[in-house]
């Protein structure tokens, strides 16, 4: 097992530093590479890798090789580790005939689904659902490849793979659009460099962290086990599919690829703040399983590192959303154009509710880790439900900012009330204690980043690119002395302080 801690920051810092460069690569690629293809093949490169995602969901099996293997590392039963993986792989192969056979169907499908498309629109569907599908297939056998890394805490060396992994996906994909090879070229260099990545995590588990796999006989009870856990992620797997990647074949159902554009750069900035603001909460499972089998320890210190690891989320998470509430606008209409002035309300909408339950994230965590994931799966199916009944109606005649409307009630319904009054009636979490310590006590800065911003758009209403990363840069620094002075502990500065000084030595 390695130096957790150590692992963590490290891993935490790669991270964020992948992040930023996904973002600034993002910010210069993204609507460079939509000037190459068109808005229309960009609407339709979303809808067809989010038909994909939707399709080829492992029923729970990758959470369950990380909760299972943590919980075997805690107990030091290597044996349990090996039997384990031996069903899992087994299972994951099966799940991957299956999922060739679903896309298959679809393949030949397509026009009778997305009815608002036309023929030479269905074709180029058809293409990338082709490609990305079958890349898809040959991949999801491995999947179990990040839950062992993940299981071993190896967090230097996932994060590390995954920066190299989008410099090189970036790099490629703008060699291949300057060739001339266009819209198919996203998903050929997507699935070449998959490929690459599959065999260089094998190679590094095979030197560093190898458990022989067990791949005789088929325990039915470790079966059971597997399924009875499995199952409900499973559920949250498929809810989760439908709060957001289904929204994009909603939309293009009701409202057509335009709108599928609009939401689709709404939903990039949403996956760019929640990836930048979930960095450590999947890093903790190990930890959380330690707490539970082999500390034995109670709601209090499940509650202590929550609150611990909740305050650092939000008080990152506040700083990019305060900014944003006041100069996405300009961000908008200066990155992509007036054709996306829109995105922004989108964007606004998906984002709201991570204030709420990104913090919250240890919880989730600890529900996931005790084997009461079930409960994850009744919030999600309520996001869902609601989120997608709400989305097909209101995108009738609102389009995307339907969609978007829908997907926050859903948020706040099902991922804030519903999983609060689980973590304090499963848990046993005091949620008001929770509350108070990380959002009451973090909020000032951002309360004051939102009013001084929202007082520089009216007296300085210019959205030039100049003004906008102006007004963020003011913004960013005010909120950084406003953080540090009235919102954090001194563990939190001292933490600021260390990370100052290394970069200064």
């Amino acid at each position: 097992m390695q130096n957790s801690s150590r692992q963590i920051k490290i891993g935490g810092m790669i991270s964020y530093f992948t992040i930023a460069f996904s973002i600034i690569a993002g910010l210069i690629y993204t609507p460079w590479m939509i000037s190459i293809i068109g808005q229309a093949d960009f609407g339709l490169y979303t809808l067809a890798t989010s038909l994909v995602t939707m399709v080829t969901i492992d029923l729970g099996l990758s959470a369950a090789v990380t909760r299972f293997v943590s919980k075997y590392k805690a107990q030091n039963d290597t044996h349990g580790i090996s039997r384990f993986m031996g069903i899992a792989y087994k299972l994951f192969i099966g799940l991957a005939v299956i999922f060739l056979l679903l896309l298959t169907v679809m393949y030949f499908n397509v026009e009778h689904i997305f009815v608002k498309l036309n023929p030479d629109e269905l074709g180029k569907v058809k293409v990338l659902l082709a490609v990305a599908g079958l890349y898809s297939v040959i991949s999801f056998p491995f999947q179990p490849l990040d839950g062992l890394l993940f299981s071993g805490e190896w967090f230097i060396f996932h994060k590390i793979t995954g920066l190299v992994h989008k410099v090189l996906n970036i790099v490629l994909m703008v060699g291949a659009l300057i060739m001339g090879y266009g819209l198919y070229s996203l998903v050929v260099v997507n699935a070449g460099l998959g490929i690459l990545l599959i065999i260089w995590k094998l190679y590094f588990l095979k030197k560093k962290d190898w458990t022989p796999i067990n791949w005789k006989g088929f325990d039915s009870v470790l079966v059971k086990e597997i399924f009875s856990f499995s199952l409900w992620v499973m559920v949250i797997s498929i809810a989760q599919r439908l709060i957001l990647n289904i929204t994009p074949s909603v939309l293009g159902m009701t409202s057509g690829s335009k709108e599928i554009a609009i939401f689709s750069a709404a939903m990039t900035i949403e996956g760019y703040v929640w990836t930048f603001a979930t960095v450590f909460g999947s890093m903790f499972l190990p930890k959380v399983a330690q707490i539970i089998y082999k500390d034995d320890g109670g709601p209090e210190a499940i509650q202590e590192l929550m609150i611990k690891v909740g305050r650092i989320q939000f008080i990152m998470l506040g700083a990019i959303v305060s900014i944003f509430l006041v100069a996405g606008k300009g961000f908008f209409l200066n990155w992509l154009g007036a054709d996306f002035e829109r995105s922004y309300l989108v964007a606004v909408f998906l984002i709201l509710p991570g204030l709420l339950t990104i913090p919250q994230e240890i919880a989730s965590t600890a529900l996931v880790a005790s084997n009461k994931v079930k409960f994850n799966a009744y919030s999600k199916i309520i996001i869902a439900a609601v989120s997608v009944v709400l989305s097909y109606l209101l995108s009738l005649r609102f389009g995307s900012t339907g969609a978007g409307f829908a997907i926050f009630i859903g948020n706040i319904v099902g991922g804030v009330i519903v999983m609060n009054i689980i973590y304090v009636r499963v848990l046993k979490i005091n949620i008001w204690k929770f509350f108070k310590q990380c959002q009451v006590k973090m909020a000032l800065p951002f309360i004051l980043v939102v009013f001084i911003g929202l007082a520089l758009n009216y007296f300085f209403p210019s959205i030039s690119w100049t003004a906008t990363i102006v007004k963020s840069v003011v913004l960013g620094l005010i909120y950084c002395f406003a953080a540090y002075f009235l919102a954090l502990n001194n563990y939190e500065k001292d933490l600021v302080l260390g990370v100052i000084k290394r970069k200064i030595q």
